[in-house]
């Protein structure tokens, strides 16, 4: 076992470093030798701290819990509550009321050196104590400490932003649900019913617009829409908006875990607002005579295909559409957003009719 002899450290003083801290930082020391403590605190006020002292671990541990020091200075051995005791203590506290604990040892053994570190002390340093180690030793933990702080600014600083984000989300989505309104008001005063259903269409696009920011202030991540949910919300609002009664058209989704990036999610909702909205006005017709006993059916479908790719499948069982329907000179802006928001999502677009009116967008880009 090394000595437990301290050297004056007038001697070997030499001034801090330029990256000292500009406030002095709060050092306390935890010894329970008078002698120790005394040469300690000059050492360190030395180099610019404000000191505090205690005599053993409880009475560290509890100011730590008052005062909050910045760094500890600590013996491993002390009455009432040891330094390795001490330290694991403190490990347990919030990450903000645990400071980095150099501790101060005359033990030489191996276990000793291993228990240190496993109670969570940042650094340590054998007595008799080398005072210029001893400063390098307490700059590496100012540097710890920086570290933290800056780490805790940076996380504030994004806390702020994300409630800021937030709010202006929930802005736009109001903002947009009052736009809508305005439409729907307005709409009441309209006759012909071509431009009625112009208006309607109109009022569903801003509504899934106002849609998405209330996603995004919902979620937990705001750069991220979850499709399941997006795509749900969305038939659903276009549903009623269309007047469908409950079990007049059966919905089917089967959505995987897919999140998609704002823009992303933007041009997915388009598209599944087209469609579902030219199934609804087009795939049903009233019939007359004996009561339909087709049961009418939409059904979407998302599969991921690629860990950022993804395809939908849009599919009904209405009257189907023209045979001779050309992509390339459809002439609806509907399906005209269909298929350019899937070329600009770098997918490709099949649509198949026979029993049933098939859209398959195969490999979007989720970001």
């Amino acid at each position: 076992m090394l000595s437990n002899t301290i050297v004056n450290p007038d001697s070997t003083a030499t001034p801090a470093p330029a990256a000292a801290f500009q406030a002095s930082p709060l050092l306390l020391i935890a010894d329970d030798e008078p002698t120790t403590r005394l040469l300690l605190r000059k050492a360190m006020q030395k180099e610019n701290f404000r000191v505090i002292e205690a005599r053993n671990g409880k009475e560290c541990l509890e100011m730590c819990q008052q005062q909050h020091p910045d760094i500890v200075l600590m013996d491993a051995v002390m009455p009432e509550m040891d330094g390795f005791d001490c330290c694991s203590a403190l490990k347990a506290l919030p990450e903000n009321d645990a400071p980095p604990v150099l501790m101060i040892t005359g033990l030489d053994d191996p276990a000793s050196d291993d228990r240190i570190f496993e109670v969570g002390a940042a650094d340590y340093i054998s007595k008799p104590i080398h005072w210029a180690l001893l400063r390098q030793r307490v700059y590496r933990l100012q540097d710890i400490l920086k570290r933290r702080q800056a780490e805790a600014r940076i996380k504030a600083s994004l806390q702020e932003k994300e409630a800021l984000l937030k709010e202006v989300h929930h802005r736009v989505k109001n903002n947009l649900q009052i736009i809508s309104s305005l439409i729907n008001l307005q709409s009441d005063t309209i006759k012909d019913p071509k431009v009625l259903e112009i208006f309607k269409e109109s009022q569903n696009r801003v509504r899934l617009m106002a849609l998405i920011h209330e996603q995004l202030y919902q979620s937990k991540n705001l750069g991220k829409i979850a499709l399941k949910d997006y795509i749900q919300s969305l038939s659903d609002n276009l549903l009623r908006s269309y007047g469908v009664n409950q079990g007049e058209i059966t919905l089917n989704l089967e959505i995987d875990d897919i999140n998609l990036e704002t823009d992303a999610a933007v041009s997915c909702g388009l598209m599944i607002n087209e469609l579902i909205s030219n199934t609804l006005k087009y795939a049903f017709p009233p019939t007359s005579g004996n009561a339909n006993t087709k049961e009418n059916l939409i059904s979407i479908q998302a599969k991921r295909t690629h860990s950022n790719l993804f395809s939908i499948h849009y599919k009904d069982n209405g009257i189907g559409i023209p045979k001779s329907l050309d992509i390339q000179t459809l002439s609806t802006l509907g399906l005209q957003l269909v298929s350019s928001l899937t070329e600009q999502l770098g997918g490709t677009l099949h649509i198949i009719s026979n029993e049933f009116t098939l859209f398959e967008l195969i490999d979007l880009q989720a970001s």
